[in-house]
């Protein structure tokens, strides 16, 4: 009995320049960080899309059977997946433990979209399900595009026509391609790498001047070990005043952007998400703790020739007037908790910051 063909949206997500970024670079490394990025998008994109395959360096997806994809998913989906991407080869590029070059050159990788919606057949081959059809094929040819030569974008969702239409997408800038043995493809465009550009301009850090609360200090060690200090769990358990647990959630790519840690006072959780991530320089949290929404920065400055560092932790209250009301009762405990945290990391640094 043959398989029955049925409509879909068909996604393929590419991270390009892979090939040229190949070139020169430690090899191990290389697909260790390709094996990163491509679980972070396949993450992201799946759901709402069930992913139909891992394509080298792409991840083929396509709409599940039985349900239907409107716009607004998957333009969040397109948006959050290049974010997500963008945000960990941030990481990656700007983390001072390996100094190697397939690091280095994380920033030379970028990762497109091309979108359509059609017929296929899911068929059977050995063992694993293929997809089948013009549809499929017709998909896979518009990677290979014009988008980066007459827009000079490498960062970029491009939908065809027939996407749009079924999914109730307009308003896109108009692009069109010409596909072999299919003719002229209309399509749209959009421009991802504006999207995280807007993103870095957002401000998602508490500076000195907005910071209700600030402390700071000098310490005779490099950032990268304050950092460690910082960050990881097994060390937070030393230095932590009243903790009796630390617990993360961690997305595919490790601790970064999105990572949850619930932090255990006993029976009270204060439950901490990672919003800004550059190692070992700096970070922001927001949480919810007794006396209500905060967002911390946490900033490093190497001294000294990184023989030393500055760190700063600055706090803004964002509970609003009612925050407001209850720091005029409890701020000044509130601050000499946060004194004697602060106090208990600097002495967890001197005296060697043994996990």
């Amino acid at each position: 009995m043959g398989e029955l063909a049925r409509e879909g949206t068909l996604l393929l997500a590419d991270i390009s320049g892979y090939t040229r970024y190949l070139a020169g670079v430690e090899l191990e490394h290389s697909h260790d960080i390709l094996a990163d990025l491509l679980g972070i998008v396949t993450e992201r994109l799946c759901p709402p899309l069930r992913l139909a395959k891992l394509e080298g360096d792409a991840v083929f997806c396509a709409s599940p059977a039985g349900t239907s994809l409107d716009g607004p998913t998957l333009l969040a989906a397109l948006e959050s997946t290049y974010l997500a991407f963008a945000r960990r080869r941030r990481t990656v590029a700007l983390s001072s433990s390996c100094t190697c070059e397939a690091c280095r050159r994380t920033p030379d990788l970028d990762l497109k979209f091309c979108v359509h919606h059609g017929q296929f057949i899911e068929h059977e081959v050995a063992g694993s399900q293929e997809l089948l059809g013009p549809d499929v094929i017709l998909v896979h040819r518009l990677l290979k595009n014009t988008v980066s030569e007459s827009h000079g974008l490498h960062g970029y969702a491009l939908l065809s026509d027939a996407c749009m239409c079924a999914l109730g997408i307009g308003e896109l800038q108009a692009h069109s391609e010409r596909v072999e043995d299919v003719g002229e493809v209309s399509c749209g465009l959009i421009d991802l790498e504006r999207r995280w550009q807007a993103e870095g301009e957002t401000e998602r850090s508490v500076s000195r001047e907005q910071a209700e609360m600030l402390f700071e200090a000098h310490v005779d060690a490099a950032p990268e070990a304050v950092w460690e200090a910082m960050t990881d769990p097994a060390h937070g358990m030393r230095w932590r005043i009243g903790i009796t647990d630390i617990r993360e959630r961690n997305p595919s790519g490790g601790r970064g952007v999105g990572t949850v840690t619930h932090c255990m006072h006993g029976r009270r959780t204060i439950e901490q998400e990672i919003v800004d991530w550059l190692p070992p320089h700096q970070y922001t949290y927001r949480e919810r703790n007794p006396i209500g929404l905060c967002e911390w920065t946490f900033s490093l400055a190497p001294l000294e020739g990184a023989r030393a560092t500055h760190v700063e932790w600055r706090i803004a209250l964002r509970g609003g007037r009612r925050q407001a009301l209850a720091m005029r009762f409890a701020g000044s405990r509130v601050r000499a908790l946060l004194q004697a945290n602060f106090d208990a990391l600097l002495a967890h640094i001197r005296d060697g910051a043994k996990p």
